[in-house]
């Protein structure tokens, strides 16, 4: 299955990053179980149980709608800083 990356933006500005583990993911099948198309529940009831999984979010999920302005599913590739970059290789290999 593909990785879920979610970002959570907060009332008071606070942005949280977060993958939505396998655990979230069935926590959220669950929650919708026998449920119709419920494709907006079950977006933030994935955000609240990765962050609540992922030690990052104490509120009960009640408590979280009120605490957020959004949550949207992000690029797992996507990353905000730049990564390490590696030296290129030289041609020259002469040590002096």
């Amino acid at each position: 299955m593909a990785v879920i990356k979610m970002k959570v933006t907060y009332s008071d500005g606070r942005k949280v990053d977060v993958i939505a583990s396998p655990r979230a993911q069935v926590m959220t099948e669950e929650r919708l179980s026998g449920s119709p198309d419920r494709r907006i529940l079950g977006h933030y009831y994935l955000a609240w149980a990765s962050l609540h999984r992922a030690g990052k979010e104490s509120a009960d999920f009640e408590a979280f709608l009120d605490l957020i302005e959004e949550a949207e599913t992000i690029d797992p590739d996507e990353d905000d800083e730049p990564g390490p970059t590696q030296p290129g290789l030289s041609g020259d290999i002469s040590s002096g």
